[in-house]
């Protein structure tokens, strides 16, 4: 056995060495545009985060990460207004605290709606629908869809490009991004105003072109006016009787109904193809329709 030791002692340190010359000496990645080539590239779910921030009592922010993110970027160098992402975010795990992270995935109370997103929470996706170049060729704004919480809303990034390079042969790109949202657009209203409604999104992505990337199935934007909420009009300041009811589902072909007043309780979850009328309590006055 004391044989043995300085062999292994030796055999650790070749390994060793062997590693950190394997390393690069310098950084594979330069904030320089021309070393991105055009084609697919895939999501590193290793390095690439979604950092989270929201106001918390108006003493100190919460803050938090989503990673393993997976998804595509497909890019033209020659023509950047024809890039395009689509990524998904896993909502659990979150990185948080242990007290925060336990509330955030914590079902809710006797099979109710949770408080925040519940332990079995879908993906969040992000599907570009336009990106508009910087001037200086090194910044972009990027809009598109955002799905979370099972509700589809639009989202701006102001997004920053980082880096350019190949590691270990694969060629790689990095890019920066901010956003702000509102979850109250998304279902998610526990707590609001003492926990801020908007929540401030900060992103790094890192994008490696690998053999056999595929492009996404498309994802389609949401349907502005699937319940042809418009065709309420000519009923608006009228009085929402049996017969007037009818009269506006004939004229909407609108499966789902909800009558509301200002002080109904619905649920959160977002459906186009949902007809939702607003009328003023004990009047039943029709004052307003949209879909959602």
């Amino acid at each position: 056995m004391p044989r043995l030791l300085p062999a292994a002692l030796l055999a650790a340190a070749t390994l060793a060495v062997a590693a950190t010359a394997q390393m690069p000496t310098e950084k594979p990645g330069a904030r320089d545009a021309a070393r991105v080539s055009g084609g697919t590239y895939q999501a590193d779910p290793a390095h690439t985060l979604v950092g989270w921030r929201v106001d918390h009592l108006g003493f100190s922010d919460y803050f938090g990460l989503f990673g393993d993110v997976t998804g595509t970027l497909t890019i033209d160098p020659a023509n950047l207004s024809a890039a395009r992402v689509d990524v998904s975010i896993p909502i659990n795990p979150v990185v948080a605290s242990k007290g925060l992270q336990e509330h955030l995935l914590r079902p809710g109370k006797d099979g109710g709606k949770p408080d925040f997103f519940g332990p079995g929470q879908a993906p969040a996706r992000f599907v570009s629908t336009s990106v508009a170049p910087g001037a200086d060729g090194m910044g972009a704004y990027i809009l598109g869809n955002l799905t979370l919480n099972g509700i589809t809303r639009p989202v701006a990034i102001q997004a920053q490009f980082t880096g350019a390079g190949a590691m270990r042969g694969t060629e790689t790109v990095g890019f920066s991004g901010r956003a702000l949202i509102k979850r109250s657009d998304f279902g998610i209203t526990n707590g609001i105003p003492l926990i801020s409604d908007e929540v401030e999104l900060d992103l790094s992505a890192a994008f490696e072109k690998k053999a056999g990337a595929s492009e996404p199935q498309p994802m389609p934007a949401p349907a502005a006016n699937a319940c042809n909420g418009d065709k309420v009009q000519p009923w608006f300041g009228k009085q929402a009787t049996p017969a007037v009811r009818a009269e506006i589902a004939a004229a909407t072909g609108a499966k789902m109904i909800r009558w509301l007043y200002p002080d109904s309780i619905v649920t959160q979850d977002y459906r186009a193809e949902r007809l939702n009328v607003r009328m003023d309590k004990g009047t039943d006055v029709i004052r307003s329709a949209s879909c959602g």
